[in-house]
């Protein structure tokens, strides 16, 4: 049956094919073939200018976007022309007169035809674009099918300069087409031999004479092989130009000089050195982003112009440097460099330091492989010196490029302006968050402070929280330490977080800006408080002793300039609840007065007096019932219980007013003044119970507690209790004040887990302060415990040498 087709003559000019008469062959291709002819669908491709392939990949092709193949017909040197049809349904091709390609092609698939049905021999060839090197040896996979004696093979070919016209020689090497043992069904493979000078891939079909009628398809071509001398093609509007910027090789000024973004005459860059010819332009245009992502992997390119070097593959004059104007001193922080950098494998990149001499004196290599992430650089002290900016390392099978953008300088060079709040760019300040609980210090340890977590942890706080001008704040960051010295006159530097108070020049009078410490209940002779101290401008330092109620001042020292490293200031011995106090001010004599004073590592030398919160041991007594008094008190270890008859009140006896406030025998089945409240996840409260204030605690109610009224006390004093447990061990606390700090800021009642689990009741004592407003007694059920009953009884106020006060 296929001997009948009449093959379609399709010459040089491919106008015939459209012309009257021809309807009838085409027929007969899409009757026996399911093939149909898409006019001129070959132009656009045979009308493009060739340029070097860059990967062995550019060549494959399956035609159906022939407009981006890298194939195209040859003119003047063959017959025929290949032209495009597409598979319309599914009519296989004949086994044996068609071969050996496959016999289904899937319906939609496109593919390349050429044939005639003269005596005369006939061929047409397909060429590939240009591959400028191939330093292996390359394998050329394609399709074809063949019909009547026609024949295919593969050949190399080159663009020969004759004059001002390039003509085609076919160069000498045989290739062999292998189709395998068995010729049908199947695909063709042809081995490429490395060659160093540039050639084309031909497929050319031959040998197309019979009378009745021969063709040639072709399809699916594939090509694998390692190229080289690659030339990069950035796209048809890609353009650079002559770097020039403003750069003459002057000192900068100051760090921002050294950015540059759009390297115009502003710009503080230039090519530099006499390592080589090659030298750096100015990009002008953006790169394909399709380039780009083939060469580095990502779509972005750089914004605006930017700093542009091509290297061509075997370059060997040497390559210039992207140096920077020279930097005559910084300070002793040293500096940071950072940029963007584009550039595609096998390229290597220093930035270095060098001196005026160009001779290196700190390089880092720059990690292409993270672009376009900025590329930062962190260089050491140095002076009289300038940047860098240089290729190591390229690969000289192929093309390089590099592109470099955004570039940003920061230092802080010695010719910038000083003043007394300046400690450099990287320094600054964050909000002291230590805030007063009044919580009294039980011993000196509490009142050390390093600042650290920027103050959360340390017994000081603002005394004003609402002053918004002259805080203490906590300074982090680095610290310029050229800046520093100069400012401070002193050779040490902070090494961590550090308070600072800070007094910005402005007209009128400054507040002061204090540092408050929690209530110290009294102090023995012979204590200090040691610190490390700075000062800079007119800012000076107090440190004082204030009340604890009302925060007057009752003694306030200068430090003076503080020369030494670190400062011991004597505290007079008190024997009354104070709090320390750091005072830092600018004189009211200087209206326009600047300045800023920092301290650090607080440390309080001595002894204290101790604000106990329960006796040292827990008393147990024998009773489990009965009537209550305050013998327990007398058995406890904590002196005598003397009645209010033998007592002469004080200035310093605790009101009689807030003794029955806080005092409660659970007599008569209520609780006084006191009361309890539900707490969030837990149901349990306390409640009067058999003379006493108890608490069941269990699963769904693990804390209870209980709350005193809100009291003013006038001189410190002891509130006395007694407690017990059963069926279970539960944590006794109390808290003063706030119920929201977290327990372990709450006292806790030693030896619970020592309480036998019979009732018996445990005596223990606080000590409350004149700063305390509220008591909150806080039962917890113990771990891994299901359930405990707890008892409170015998609530009485004393004062701190256990007298009854009511």
């Amino acid at each position: 049956m296929i001997k009948r087709i009449f093959v379609l003559s399709l010459l040089t000019s491919t106008g015939l094919c459209c012309m009257p008469g021809y309807e009838m062959e085409r027929a007969k291709l899409r009757q026996y073939l399911g093939i149909e002819w898409i006019p001129k669908a070959m132009d656009k491709a045979d009308a493009t200018t060739p340029k070097f392939i860059r990967h062995s990949m550019d060549l494959n092709c399956d035609f159906k976007h022939p407009e981006d193949c890298r194939w195209m017909n040859l003119k003047g040197v063959d017959s025929l022309d290949f032209h495009l049809f597409k598979k319309e349904d599914h009519t296989p091709f004949p086994v044996v007169q068609v071969r050996p390609g496959p016999s289904k092609v899937e319906v939609g698939d496109h593919l390349l035809f050429t044939g005639d049905r003269k005596k005369s021999n006939k061929d047409a060839i397909l060429a590939s674009w240009p591959i400028k090197c191939q330093n292996s040896t390359g394998l050329l996979t394609f399709t074809f099918w063949i019909y009547n004696g026609a024949r295919v093979e593969v050949l190399m070919l080159e663009d020969a300069k004759v004059g001002n016209k390039t003509e085609i020689r076919f160069l000498p090497e045989k290739l062999h087409v292998d189709c395998g043992t068995v010729t049908m069904d199947t695909e063709c493979k042809v081995e490429i031999p490395p060659r160093e000078e540039p050639f084309r891939l031909a497929i050319r079909a031959y040998d197309i004479s019979h009378p009745e009628g021969s063709f040639v398809m072709v399809d699916n071509i594939f090509y694998e092989a390692q190229l080289c001398k690659v030339a990069i093609d950035f796209g048809p509007n890609f353009e650079t130009e002559e770097l020039k910027t403003s750069a003459q090789g002057s000192p900068v000024n100051t760090a921002a000089d050294l950015s540059c973004i759009n390297f115009d005459e502003s710009c503080r860059w230039r090519n530099g050195g006499h390592d080589g010819t090659l030298a750096w332009r100015k990009g002008v245009s953006r790169p394909s982003e399709a380039v780009m992502f083939n060469e580095t992997g990502t779509y972005t390119v750089p914004k605006g112009a930017y700093a542009f070097l091509y290297i061509e593959q075997d370059h060997s004059t040497g390559i210039r440097r992207l140096v920077s104007d020279p930097i005559d001193c910084q300070a002793s922080s040293g500096s940071t460099l950072t940029f963007r950098v584009w550039a595609n494998k096998g390229l290597g990149v220093d930035v270095c330091a060098m001196d005026l001499d160009m001779n290196e004196l700190e390089c880092q290599q720059v990690s292409i492989e993270r672009s376009p992430a900025p590329s930062t650089h962190h260089f050491s002290y140095t002076k009289n010196f300038m940047y860098g900016i240089k290729v190591t390392v390229a690969d000289h099978d192929r093309d390089h490029f590099l592109m470099l953008d955004d570039i940003d300088y920061e230092a802080t060079m010695c010719t910038e302006a000083f003043g007394s709040l300046d400690f450099g760019k990287g320094f600054y300040t964050t909000p002291f968050l230590g805030v007063i609980l009044n919580r009294a210090a039980h011993s000196a340890d509490d009142l050390a402070c390093d600042f650290s977590r920027r103050g959360l942890d340390c017994f000081w706080a603002n005394l004003d929280e609402e002053n918004t001008h002259n805080k203490w704040e906590v300074g982090l960051g680095a610290i310029d330490e050229r800046k520093f010295e100069f400012l401070t006159h002193k050779n040490t530097v902070p090494t961590s977080d550090f308070a600072v108070a800070r007094f910005p020049k402005s007209k009128g009078p400054k507040t002061a800006a204090i540092l408050i410490s929690e209530v110290i209940r009294c102090m023995y002779e012979g204590a200090s408080l040691g610190l490390s101290f700075w000062r800079t401008g007119d800012a000076i330092l107090s440190v004082c002793v204030v009340k604890s109620f009302n925060d007057q001042i009752l003694d306030c020292q200068d430090v003076g300039e503080g020369s030494a490293e670190r400062i011991e200031v004597d505290i007079p011995n008190y024997q009354e609840p104070i709090r320390l106090a750091l005072k830092a001010e600018i004189p009211e004599d200087l209206e326009d007065g600047e300045g800023l004073i920092a301290v650090d590592d607080l440390v309080l030398s001595g002894k204290i007096c101790s604000t106990v919160a329960f006796s040292a041991n827990s008393h147990h007594s024998g009773r489990l019932s009965g009537p209550k008094s305050l013998k327990t008190y007398e058995q406890a270890d904590v002196g005598p219980v003397q009645s209010t008859a033998n007592h002469v009140p004080s200035s310093s006896t605790p009101d009689s007013n807030v003794c029955r406030l806080l005092s409660c025998d659970f007599n008569n089945g209520h609780m006084c003044l006191y009361e309890s409240h539900r707490v969030a996840n837990s149901v349990s409260m306390f409640t009067a119970f058999n003379n006493t204030g108890h608490s069941m605690l269990f699963e769904r109610g693990k804390i209870s507690i209980m709350e005193s009224s809100v009291f003013s006390l006038n001189a410190p004093a002891r509130l006395h209790f007694d407690y017990s447990m059963m069926k279970g061990r539960a944590q006794v606390h109390v808290c003063q004040d706030s119920i929201r700090q977290e327990l372990d800021q709450c006292y806790a009642v030693k030896n619970t887990e020592k309480v036998k689990l019979d009732g018996t009741f445990a005596h223990d004592f606080i000590e409350i302060l004149p700063s305390d407003t509220k008591i909150y007694i806080i039962v917890k059920l113990g771990e891994k415990e299901k359930k405990s009953s707890v008892f409170i009884d015998n609530l009485v106020l004393t004062d701190i040498e256990n007298h009854r006060i009511c």
